[in-house]
């Protein structure tokens, strides 16, 4: 079965999550780099398929880690046992898991100190992946329904709506106090509450229920991509962290301002469903 590639939302920054038994699979990364390799070493930046080998004989719950087809390394044992069963969720719905991945390499000539002549070279790896806790991998709930964009990630912003009920976050709450959700942009007119005059800011929707609304100043650096996608009768969709419980919570909007955006932004809108529902139901497991 042909799998469509999905990137794992997450909540890691940095490439910190360690691959192990690299040197089985040296031949597969040298031919990731030029050669020579640099005698400074070499790095590279790429994605990497997650992907579960239930008939390993030595561990079915064992997580290989591929790029460019080639396994280059597996994720420790006791971390593989940990994401097995969200990764193995997410190919049994036709979903590839990815990541990013960040490889380092030297080669080197070892010093002749007995005088045996030419020994070849020394190849040394290291490959690390970019890999949140199992519970931040994938939204909980389903993209919007029709046309829509997700803004790239940004910086956390907490979106002000102390006045929202707590029965609308609520099907957002989880026994590890936090999740991802796909959220919705939306600009709407407001009374600026001084001179009776309206001003159109942006509120922040989860499964079309309104959780609150950015300021004037903030508004004002997403707009022009919601007005935009607007006009391709597009929605805005971003990341949305939802924390806490019913007695204290906060949602946070993760997307790039407007002026943040890559020149070639948009590169596409995708149009619901773009997967089975796997989010909805593996979350609801966990849930349970």
């Amino acid at each position: 079965m042909e799998l469509n590639p999905f990137s794992l939302w997450g909540d890691a920054l940095w490439c910190g999550q360690e691959v192990v038994r690299e040197a089985p699979h040296e031949q597969a990364i040298r031919g990731l780099f030029p050669d020579p390799i640099p005698a400074r070493g070499a790095d590279l930046d790429t994605a990497a398929d997650l992907v579960p080998e239930p008939h390993n004989r030595f561990d079915p719950r064992s997580i290989a880690v591929r790029v460019q087809g080639k396994v280059v390394g597996y994720l420790p044992r006791d971390d593989a046992h940990r994401y097995h069963p969200v990764l193995s969720e997410l190919v049994a719905q036709g979903l590839q898991p990815q990541v990013p991945c960040h490889l380092w390499v030297s080669e080197w000539e070892p010093a002749d100190w007995e005088g045996k002549g030419d020994q070849g070279t020394e190849f040394h790896a290291s490959v690390a992946v970019a890999l949140g806790q199992p519970h931040m991998l994938v939204p909980v709930n389903l993209p919007p329904p029709g046309s829509f964009h997700v803004l790239p990630p940004g910086s956390g912003i907490v979106v002000p709506g102390s006045e929202v009920h707590p029965d609308v976050l609520a099907p957002f709450f989880r026994p590890e106090g936090e999740c991802w959700a796909y959220g919705t942009m939306h600009a709407v007119e407001e009374d600026d509450g001084i001179n009776d005059r309206h001003r159109m800011v942006v509120e922040i929707r989860l499964d079309d229920e309104a959780v609150g609304r950015l300021s004037p100043r903030l508004s004002a650096e997403f707009l022009p991509a919601v007005h935009y996608l607007a006009d391709m009768r597009a929605e805005t969709a971003a990341r949305v962290a939802v924390r806490g419980d019913r007695f204290a919570s906060e949602v946070i909007l993760y997307a790039a301002r407007s002026h943040d955006l890559p020149a070639t932004w948009p590169d596409g809108l995708t149009r619901s469903p773009v997967a089975s529902p796997t989010w909805h139901y593996w979350a609801g497991k966990e849930a349970n």
